[in-house]
Parts: structure tokens; sequence; C-alpha cells
């Protein structure tokens, strides 16, 4: 039930490294045996996905709702705050990412609070499930630093010198 923060700085711009963190279908690449529903149309206050976690009939649901959205603009800074409203997980995560050397890296915080429900359950593993959670997460935001890199520079090899994509290059 604590919350944990990780921080990280990422070689990719602040709108290439939000890109990553809210694809909100692309969890289940970092997130193990896991995979999403999320509700029709574009992210925003309100809106509300689900990692289905487990194999077979052991899933469980992680449902969340978007409390703040505001997404970067240009260089400049982005942060989006959802709460957990499953019943069996609940807690929130608040995530920005900040740009650092003119823009073209960007500082990516996530800090987050899980707690398992019945509380009086989740207190008893909390020692189990926050060393866990950390560790988790600590994987799954490295991994979606990595792939912003990789990302952008992928984008950046079919730029031509004035920044528009290459026409010859498909």
């Amino acid at each position: 039930m604590a919350t944990f923060t990780i921080e990280r700085v990422v070689a990719a711009p602040p709108a290439k490294v939000w890109e990553i963190i809210t694809d909100w279908a692309g969890h289940a690449r970092w997130i193990p045996l896991t995979t999403m529903r999320l509700d029709p149309g574009p992210t925003s206050v309100g809106w509300a996905f689900a990692g289905l976690t487990g194999v077979g009939r052991l899933r469980f649901s992680d449902v969340m709702r978007i409390t703040d959205w505001a997404p970067p603009t240009g260089l400049g800074s982005g942060r989006f705050r959802l709460v957990k409203v499953g019943r069996l997980l609940a807690g929130w995560a608040e995530v920005s990412v900040l740009p650092v050397a003119n823009g073209l890296q960007t500082r990516l915080v996530w800090r987050e609070n899980i707690v398992i429900r019945p509380v009086v359950l989740g207190r008893l593993l909390v020692p189990l499930t926050d060393r866990i959670n950390r560790v988790l997460f600590t994987r799954v935001v490295g991994a979606m630093a990595a792939e912003a890199v990789r990302s952008s520079a992928q984008d950046a090899t079919t730029q031509g010198a004035s920044g528009q994509p290459d026409p010859g290059r498909r």
C-alpha cells in the first residue's frame, strides 16, 4: 500500500514517450499474462480501460479510469492521472513527462499506489506486494522507455534534413 515512484531520463522527446506510455493496448506487451480492454474512442477524462491478468479462470481485472488528462504540446510537458476502480485493486497512478535537454530528452515520472481489496487482506500482503509492484513497475517503465528510444531513433532515420519524412522511404 506504499506509494512508489519510478523516474527515468529517456533519450526521446516528451511527445514520443507520451505516445508509448499511453498506448493502452500496448501495455499487454510489458505486463506479463495481461490482455487489455479499452473503452471506445480517444482517451480523455472519464475514459476507462482494464488490464486482465492471469491464466484461464485464474484472472483478475485491474479497472482504471482517467481523472486528469493533459498531453504534451510541442516539446512541453504532459501528465495523466488515473484511479483504480476494480473489485480487487484500488489506488491511483500519476504519470508525467517533462522536457529535458531542450526537449530532446524526457524525464518520465511514474507514481503509483496500489491497494488490494479487501483492505484487511491488502495490509497483510503489503510486505510482499510492495516489493513485487516496485520490481514489476521498474521493469515496465524501463521497457516503455526503451521502446520510446527505439521508436524515436527510427523516426529520426526516416526524416530528411528538413525534418520531413524522406519521400524515398516507405
